[in-house]
């Protein structure tokens, strides 16, 4: 039956993502990211509303009260698409930092060119670093917070950081835009897998560590940020 429900869920979120764009279809004409944000946010209700329902996955969310009255970057470990929607339930307006190629998908890629986002070139090199400081100092100046997986891509579980290790994208960040980071983890992989269509029943959680504060050294703030996520018990 976990299949079954599985295979319904996937279906009926690849549709929710292309339907979202049509009902907020006057975001584009206005290219107003508020309105696209809010959009973003009913698409990520609804979708783990679903996932509850057909899936029987839950999830807790905790450390809340360690994150910075102000603007700050989160960098959180990524081991299934749950953590690319559950932010804009946790917060106002998160700004997630994803690969350019998502922008050509069909009314999904679309929106996000509207909706507030950080852009990577995974093959640019050094342009595309002072892209993404420039990109994300101007959202962090608007009073949004950003969310960035360091190390780039969705991580099975139990990997290492040798065969995933930790990318420059945030130690840029970290060392630019003088705010702090605040370390996540999670174990998402258990329930939503990177690959396969299956969901497991059960209740993720996200766990927010104690911030990153600004003044570390480059090797410094990326030994704490390693230390701090993957130590971490769930």
């Amino acid at each position: 039956m976990n299949i079954i429900t599985s295979i319904i869920f996937t279906i009926f979120i690849c549709l929710w993502g292309a339907i979202i764009p049509l009902l907020y279809s006057f975001a584009f004409i206005t290219k107003n990211s508020k309105t696209a944000d809010h959009g973003a946010k009913v698409w990520a209700q609804v979708s783990i509303w679903m996932l509850k329902k057909l899936c029987k996955i839950d999830y807790q969310v905790q450390g809340l009260e360690k994150l910075p009255k102000e603007p700050f970057i989160i960098a959180c470990k990524h081991q299934s698409m749950w953590e690319t929607v559950i932010m804009h339930l946790v917060m106002n307006r998160p700004v997630y930092a994803f690969k350019k190629e998502l922008l050509k998908i069909p009314f999904y890629g679309w929106y996000l060119t509207i909706m507030s986002g950080i852009t990577i070139d995974r093959k640019g090199g050094a342009g595309a670093l002072k892209s993404l400081i420039k990109q994300s100092k101007k959202y962090l100046s608007q009073g949004q917070n950003i969310v960035i997986f360091p190390q780039g891509t969705r991580t099975p579980i139990g990997a290492n950081t040798k065969d995933y290790p930790y990318q420059s994208g945030i130690t840029a960040l970290y060392l630019s835009c003088d705010v702090k980071v605040v370390p996540a983890t999670l174990n998402s992989g258990n329930f939503w897998p990177k690959t396969g269509f299956k969901k497991n029943s059960g209740t993720i959680i996200l766990q927010f560590l104690d911030p990153i504060e600004t003044g570390l050294s480059k090797q410094e703030f990326i030994l704490e940020l390693e230390e701090k996520i993957e130590s971490a018990k769930i």
